[in-house]
């Protein structure tokens, strides 16, 4: 059994605040969970107390006896995606400010790693989790319902989840992005897209193809890249690509990642953009404005959706059957320079 240290001062327990205050340990245990039941001036008073002893909740305690701890779960797909760096700090900011901590779960697009991390989420009685899964149609939240645990599912759809769901309006933001580039005259686009279970690039592919069907412009199917939405591996499509015969007027990049590794293998090729090819990515990543050509893009408004999953994380939790909510965000074209008219060759 282990033993305080000598000459190491004993944790003071609810009890000496209690003694300290002249009331109860269960009218200490009322004010310092936030109970308004009790009177004004007690309270004041074991409030005053519990500060002068130095007095720490144990939060572990706490935890046994709500069922529930005070953390919070933020499960993504790919924590190398700015995207989701940026997603987890906004989740973070609401968390603090409501006394919740946030664990990281970085699932690396594994499905296995996905499952234990809902599995922990479960076992540890997690107060909620934000997750942005690994499929649409092979991740499983029903677990963590069944547990009773207020999930919000963020960025991607999951194909049988009924709870609250806050995503970008990705079609649009496909939409948008060939417009634009339709709009400058290009008429060969090329489109990096991701593997077909992850519904974010799947609609963004969509999107731009609704745009090319209404102008009337056919698409060759082997215009439509896909890749594991990285960045090196869509270098080398598109350096691949404009090392071949048929050199596109334009890319549309669909992710973060994909949109850094397009701009990558042009710069390394002799095409200058946008006079030679024109890109329009996704995300608004510090380096996509401080490059030279800046890169035009779909930006989300990622702190948007950070903060609001956190809000409806803290709803969840004090109203459990409240209905659903699915929240759809806009997104907006920054056009910039790495995008330009068609020039003839």
């Amino acid at each position: 059994m282990s033993r305080r240290p000598s000459g190491a001062p004993a944790a003071v327990r609810i009890t000496d605040v209690a003694r300290a205050a002249g009331v109860s340990s269960a009218t200490v245990s009322r004010v310092l969970n936030g109970a308004s039941t009790v009177d004004p001036e007690l309270a004041r008073r074991v409030r005053e107390a519990a500060k002068a002893s130095g007095y720490v909740p144990n939060p572990n305690g706490r935890a046994l006896r709500r069922q529930r701890t005070d953390v919070w779960a933020a499960i993504v797909s790919d924590l190398q995606n700015p995207f989701f760096t940026s997603l987890v700090a906004a989740v973070e900011h609401v968390a603090v400010r409501s006394g919740h901590s946030v664990m990281l779960c970085n699932t690396d697009e594994q499905l296995a790693r996905e499952q234990g991390y809902l599995a922990t989420a479960i076992a540890q009685r997690m107060a909620g989790v934000v997750v942005s899964v690994t499929s649409e149609q092979e991740s499983d939240l029903s677990p963590l319902l069944a547990a009773g645990i207020p999930t919000i599912a963020v960025d991607r759809r999951v194909h049988d989840f009924p709870g609250d769901t806050i995503l970008l309006d990705n079609v649009r933001a496909g939409r948008m992005a060939a417009q634009h580039l339709l709009e400058l005259g290009h008429r060969d686009i090329v489109c990096l897209a991701g593997p077909s279970g992850v519904s974010t690039t799947e609609d963004r592919l969509r999107g731009a193809l609704d745009a090319l069907d209404e102008a009337g412009i056919p698409h060759d199917d082997r215009r439509m890249l896909r890749s594991d939405l990285r960045a090196d591996e869509a270098e080398a499509m598109v350096r691949e690509l404009l090392a071949g015969d048929r050199r596109p007027d334009a890319i549309f990049a669909t992710n973060g990642p994909v949109t850094a590794g397009a701009y990558r293998a042009i710069q390394e090729s002799a095409l200058r953009m946008p006079e030679d090819i024109s890109l329009v990515g996704v995300d608004d990543d510090r380096w996509t404005r401080m490059v030279r050509p800046s890169v035009t893009l779909v930006a989300q408004p990622v702190e948007e959706m950070g903060e609001r999953a956190a809000e409806q994380l803290l709803l969840r939790g004090q109203a459990p059957d409240a209905p659903a909510l699915h929240l759809l965000l806009t997104p907006r074209l920054l056009v910039r320079h790495s995008a330009g008219p068609r020039r003839p060759r």
